[in-house]
């Protein structure tokens, strides 16, 4: 946890090229898997549209920029607390982790600086890590319940908002770099790795051929 927090902040652009990938590649993946529920039911694809429009505008106007973890508010510590409860929906989001959800609300640096401060005795950031856990476990037991019940009655509708979230939270990395403690500029051209954007596809799909595999075993 220390270095990985380490390793954001002093090679955020790598990092950030890093989730594009596991993003970008992520999304055809999802499409391919639930081709037989969305295909025929382009009506839906409205859910994308809200999908990725909220996760643009909650980017834009990053409502973690004014979250101080070390020194909560009523506001920032229920902002974090619904952070948490739909981070931990991860768990039953096909194609999409908790890191990604968490950066989309501009809260993985601080959420993984608050754990690095505790585990060097930092108890001022002990309150944000009890608000951001119960907000963990709210979401497994409440918000995944739900998400459950969405993916089995409206499994349509639910793809297409999570590929909606899913493309958004691609702007939503770009702009990372301008959470840091110390803002940088969003990700360009310039600053972007193909490298570490190909390490990210990789992984994707390593991780996939690994999961078609043990399936396979299951199988038999």
């Amino acid at each position: 946890m220390l270095v990985l927090a380490n390793i954001f902040e002093s090679h955020i652009y790598a990092v950030s090229s890093m989730f594009l990938g596991f993003v970008l590649f992520s999304i055809p993946l999802v499409i391919m898997e639930e081709k037989e529920v969305i295909k025929g039911k382009y009506k839906n694809i409205i859910f994308t549209i809200i999908g990725t429009a909220l996760v643009v505008l909650i980017s834009v106007f990053n409502p973690a920029a004014d979250v101080n973890v070390a020194h909560l508010t009523f506001g920032s510590a229920i902002y974090i607390f619904v952070a948490g409860a739909i981070a931990i929906t991860a768990m039953v989001l096909p194609g999409i982790s908790g890191s990604t959800l968490l950066l989309i609300f501009g809260l993985y640096l601080p959420i993984v600086s608050a754990v690095k401060e505790f585990l060097h005795l930092n108890l001022a950031y002990f309150p944000v890590l009890c608000v951001f856990g119960l907000g963990i476990l709210v979401g497994i037991i409440s918000v995944i319940k739900l998400i459950r019940m969405c993916l089995k009655k409206y499994r349509s509708q639910t793809i297409y908002a999570i590929i909606g979230l899913m493309i958004g939270s691609l702007f939503s990395i770009v702009q990372g770099p301008t959470t840091l403690d110390v803002p940088q500029e969003a990700m360009t051209l310039q600053t972007f790795s193909i490298l570490f954007f190909i390490i990210g596809g990789a992984v994707i799909f390593g991780l996939q051929k690994l999961r078609s595999v043990m399936d396979k075993k299951e199988e038999k």
